[in-house]
């Protein structure tokens, strides 16, 4: 209530769901702050995995198949930096995060890698390797999928896929590592963009009409902005089938970033960090809902048009969950 001209306003809570477009977004942003207090202050790629879209039907009726994304990219990487030094056996530092949707909402696994640069030998020895041998890794992360796929789906069928997707790959999957500058402030904004955003934003529904949703896109390889409308109920469809399972990690660590690794704790205190008064003062930032929408909306929530500020006067629960009631007490 405003104590000067007596408004009421009624503020609802969060659904606390990580899924929701709205809400999720709180928790994005403080998946990327936790991710990025981890990581060393050091060069890092942001590679991405695709597969073929013949596979990605596999996947989508068979949820435990998505485990051997994360084991086939693990597998490539560290085979990746092992074959530089088999004497030395470099160890590399990854953020693996799982993707099941494109920018059209429809199915398209993928997996975005946070990848440090530098890696460590099983000496102590550390050393930045800046190349990547893109047609290495393609074949190698080709090869690991699908062998990991092969022993997971043994019938005829997926062998004659196998064979067709050799031949028709013959280059390897996909992969894109673009290079990111050295860990800062701005980067933190680069992780919640690719590791830690919700399905769909907001700001990209534009219409709804109680039958139909109409949103926006921009595909891949194009700059012009795409209107789709869709049924509701069609809309929905393709927004739930991106939750994942109870208990799914969709954010895993590899090699010296993970913990049970077992110079994790060694390495990470050596090695200088992204900074850490940053962070703090970033979380501290965004610790309360009034501040968290002054940051984003650039408005404060709580002041009134009278230019008062609003005072918290009640907190009010619904019937079905029936805790203890609480209001502030009378002070007049």
């Amino acid at each position: 209530m405003c104590p000067k001209c007596n408004h009421i306003k009624h503020v609802p809570f969060t659904c606390k769901s990580r899924f929701c477009n709205t809400c999720g977004a709180k928790y994005s942003e403080d998946r990327a702050l936790n991710m990025s207090a981890k990581l060393l202050d050091n060069e890092h790629r942001h590679v991405v995995f695709t597969i073929a879209e013949e596979l990605r039907p596999y996947f989508a009726h068979d949820r435990s198949l998505l485990h051997c994304l994360f084991e086939a990219v693990a597998d490539t990487l560290f085979f990746s930096f092992g074959k530089r030094n088999k004497a030395e056996n470099y160890t590399p530092g990854f953020i693996c995060v799982l993707h099941t949707f494109g920018r059209d909402l429809k199915w398209n696994t993928h997996i975005h890698v946070i990848l440090c640069t530098s890696a460590v030998s099983r000496y102590g020895k550390w050393k930045n390797f800046n190349h990547i041998n893109y047609e290495g890794l393609r074949k190698s992360w080709q090869f690991c999928l699908l062998r990991l796929m092969n022993s997971k789906i043994q019938t005829p069928e997926f062998k004659c896929l196998v064979d067709k997707l050799y031949a028709s790959y013959n280059n390897g999957f996909y992969v894109n590592a673009p290079p990111i500058k050295r860990f800062s402030a701005g980067v933190v904004n680069y992780i919640l963009r690719y590791a830690g955003r919700p399905v769909l934003a907001q700001s990209r529904i534009k219409n709804y009409d109680g039958k139909t949703v109409t949103f926006t896109y921009t595909p891949h390889g194009s700059d012009e902005l795409v209107t789709e409308t869709v049924p509701v109920f069609d809309f929905i469809k393709r927004l739930i089938i991106h939750i994942p399972d109870r208990n799914f990690k969709i954010i895993r660590y590899f090699g010296f970033y993970a913990r049970s690794h077992k110079m994790h704790r060694a390495y990470m205190l050596r090695r200088k960090k992204i900074d850490s008064a940053y962070l703090a003062l970033r979380k501290r930032t965004l610790k309360s809902w009034r501040k968290r929408i002054i940051t984003s909306f650039s408005h404060d929530p709580l002041k009134c048009s009278c230019w008062a500020h609003y005072e918290l006067i009640e907190i009010f629960y619904p019937l079905p969950y029936k805790p203890k009631f609480f209001s502030l007490p009378d002070t007049s």
